[in-house]
Order: C-alpha cells, then sequence, then structure tokens
C-alpha cells in the first residue's frame, strides 16, 4: 500500500476519531449504567432516550469511520477520491450531532448530582475530556479531509 504522507494522516486521524468517539460513547453509557445499578429505586426506562441521544450519534460515527478505514485498508495504491470523500461526510454529518447530543447528555448526567467518588462520577470525569477530544479530532479530521487533494496526488505519482 503506497500512500502519501497527506494520506496517512487523513486515515490516522480518522483511526483517532473513531478511538476517541469510541470512548465517549462507552463512558457515557457507563455513567448511566452505574448510576442506575447504584440506586437501586432507579427507573432505567427513564434513562434508555438519554442513554440512546448522548453515546449514539459517537458509536454511528465511530462505526462508520471504521468501515471507510477498513475499506481503505483492503485497498492498494493511493488514496482514493471515493475514500476522501467519504471521510469528509461521516466527519461532518457526525459533528455538529456530536456535539448536540453528546452535550445535552453529559450536561444531564451532570445534572444528576454525583458526589465525589460515587461510582459514576469517574466515567462523568472522563467523558468531559473525551468529549472535548472526540470533538476536536473529528473537527480536525474533517478539516484535514478538505484541504486533502486527491486527484494531484494521482497525477504526481504518474
Amino acid at each position: 500500500m503506497k500512500v502519501s504522507g497527506a494520506g496517512r494522516r487523513l486515515i490516522l486521524l480518522a483511526v483517532l476519531a473513531a478511538l476517541l468517539e469510541t470512548v465517549a460513547g462507552t463512558d457515557l453509557t457507563l455513567v448511566y449504567l452505574l448510576d442506575t445499578v447504584g440506586q437501586p429505586k432507579s427507573n432505567l426506562a427513564g434513562l434508555v432516550p438519554i442513554m440512546v441521544i448522548g453515546p449514539l450519534p459517537f458509536l454511528v460515527t465511530a462505526v462508520l469511520l471504521a468501515s471507510v478505514i477498513r475499506r481503505r485498508l483492503r485497498e492498494p495504491g493511493p488514496l482514493t477520491r471515493r475514500t476522501v470523500v467519504e471521510v469528509r461526510v461521516v466527519s461532518g454529518l457526525g459533528l455538529p450531532i456530536m456535539i448536540v447530543g453528546g452535550y445535552w447528555s453529559g450536561l444531564l448526567a451532570a445534572l444528576l448530582g454525583f458526589y465525589q467518588g460515587s461510582p459514576a462520577a469517574v466515567p462523568l470525569t472522563i467523558y468531559a475530556f473525551s468529549f472535548l477530544a472526540a470533538i476536536i479530532v473529528d473537527g480536525i479530521t474533517l478539516v484535514a479531509a478538505l484541504l486533502h487533494r486527491p486527484e494531484e496526488l494521482t497525477r504526481q505519482q504518474r
């Protein structure tokens, strides 16, 4: 697989974005599950919509990026225009949905009032950082994909 430096960086950014999105989605789900388990009379059915609104955009975007990366690793040669466009679409559509859904779900989790040292407080603290990291890296991936010109690379390599 012969890929230029810019193409390799784009794929690495997409991998990092998918990993951070998976961590953020998992942390947010863990916050709500630990809160439900920690309170014997809590209502899991009431938290299911909130658990879907927050982590689902992260996990769907991560799965879509992973499928683009997996398909790219099977293709020989330089980075194709199709791969760059797919990364642009997945990052561009996923970013605003992750920001809105992750923010509101994380805000509700913070408003549940966990005391310091509770089982749900640790993943909530990790989520605060993983949320920001996932949003920042996905934004950087989107900008890198928008700036990447696959046509120029194929002309130079001929």
